[in-house]
C-alpha cells in the first residue's frame, strides 16, 4: 500500500496548494494549476487535484500544530458566548475556519515538496516553508464506508484514488 500511495500522490509533488476548506468535518485541499471545469452546465475554476480527508490530520510547522482536525469542534478565538450555544458546523464558528483561513492567506505560494506514506494508509506531505501535512487513519472500521481519504482530478472522470480501512479502491 505504501508504494502505491507514494506513486499516486507523488503526482502532486511540485504543485501549489491553491486552497483549503471543509464540508462539515471533511477537509478538502486543491493542488496544482487552476483549470476550468463544467459542473451542472456552469463553468467553474478548480485546482487540478483535489484531496479530500475524512480521518485525523494536522498541519505543523516545526514543533507547532498550526491547524488540525479537532479544531472543527472548538470555537474560534473570539467566541464569547456560552459553549452550549456553540455550533461547530456553521462556517466561521470554529477554530478550523479561523486557522485555515489565516494559513492559506499567509502561504499563497506554498508547494508540495515530498510525499511519504505508511502501510495503513497514512500520508505525509512535506510543504515548502517547513510545513507538513500528516494524514493518519484513526479507525479500525473496514466496511465499505470506511473511507479515510481520496485524491482525484475534478476536471475529468478518471477513477478516484481512495484509501479505506480495506486498502485502496
Amino acid at each position: 500500500m505504501r508504494e502505491e500511495i507514494k506513486s499516486e500522490v507523488g503526482k502532486i509533488v511540485g504543485s501549489k496548494l491553491q486552497y483549503a476548506g471543509r464540508a462539515s468535518n471533511l477537509l478538502w485541499l486543491g493542488f496544482g494549476d487552476i483549470v476550468q471545469i463544467i459542473r451542472r452546465g456552469r463553468t467553474e475554476e478548480a485546482a487540478e487535484y483535489a484531496l479530500h480527508i475524512q480521518c485525523s490530520w494536522r498541519i505543523t510547522l516545526g514543533s507547532k500544530i498550526v491547524v488540525a482536525s479537532r479544531d472543527f469542534y472548538s470555537p474560534h478565538s473570539q467566541w464569547d458566548e456560552d459553549y452550549e450555544d456553540f455550533d461547530w458546523d456553521i462556517h466561521g464558528n470554529n477554530r478550523f475556519d479561523e486557522r485555515m483561513k489565516a494559513f492559506i492567506k499567509d502561504n499563497r505560494q506554498i508547494k508540495v515538496i515530498q510525499i511519504d506514506s505508511d502501510e495503513v494508509g497514512g500520508l505525509t506531505i512535506l510543504l515548502s516553508g517547513g510545513y507538513k501535512l500528516d494524514v493518519f487513519p484513526d479507525s479500525s472500521e473496514d466496511d465499505e464506508y470506511s473511507e479515510h481519504w481520496r485524491l482525484f482530478k475534478p476536471k475529468d472522470n478518471s477513477p478516484h484514488f481512495i484509501v479505506t480501512g480495506n486498502g485502496i479502491r
